[in-house]
């Protein structure tokens, strides 16, 4: 199945490109998007979406057809789901 996945802000610069088409396994999960994303990300990338130990930055947030979730829903995605890797904006 496709999956579209959209980067905002400064991930988007970072990836390349504002939206990418990823094949994901029937019955992938949030999860499984996301270590196929790492798997194809360019080190810019990927530095600013996992931190040492490979795990999500709290500073990414993730949603999948404009809802806010987390990379422990066991919910399967769906055919042409998009997946939004949102960087939170801070300041001072």
């Amino acid at each position: 199945m496709t999956i579209t996945v959209y980067f905002t802000a400064h991930l988007k610069a970072a990836a390349g490109s504002a939206r990418q088409t990823l094949p994901l396994e029937p019955g992938g999960t949030l999860a499984d998007c996301f270590s196929l994303v790492c798997d194809r990300a360019s080190d810019a990338l990927r530095t600013l979406i996992v931190d040492e130990r490979g795990e999500l930055r709290p500073s990414i947030i993730l949603c999948v057809n404009d809802e806010q979730t987390s990379l422990t829903d066991p919910t399967p995605l769906a055919e042409d789901s998009e997946v939004t890797f949102l960087a939170a904006i801070s300041g001072g």
